[in-house]
């Protein structure tokens, strides 16, 4: 499944140790992510969200990260995976099932 990964970036100084542990986490299991962390640095805050989008788009699920409704921007990527029919993960339930996994 391809998997977009929401979450707060603006304002949060750990966000790339965060987005990066979730694309971890979620191609162990066989996921491809879909990680806007690792677009360059420069661009206007618009267009983020217009490049953001379109990852959304070309994704078959949303994944929350624990933080995402602090994040207007995240908040709007989920508004929009509801409307487009996307599978809507939360990240908090995915890493429970992994360790629960990784232990038995």
């Amino acid at each position: 499944m391809i998997v977009y990964l929401a979450g707060r970036i603006t304002g949060d100084p750990a966000y790339r140790a965060k987005f990066a542990d979730a694309e971890m986490v979620l191609r162990e299991l066989g996921h491809t992510v879909l990680n806007p962390d690792v677009l360059p640095p420069g661009l206007e805050y618009a267009a983020y969200l217009l490049i953001d989008e379109q990852m959304l788009r070309a994704s078959d699920a949303v994944c929350l990260l624990p933080d995402w409704k602090q994040s207007a921007g995240a908040r709007q990527e989920r508004a929009l995976a509801g409307r487009l029919g996307k599978k809507i993960l939360r990240y908090d339930r995915i890493d429970v099932t992994r360790r629960e996994q990784k232990e038995s």
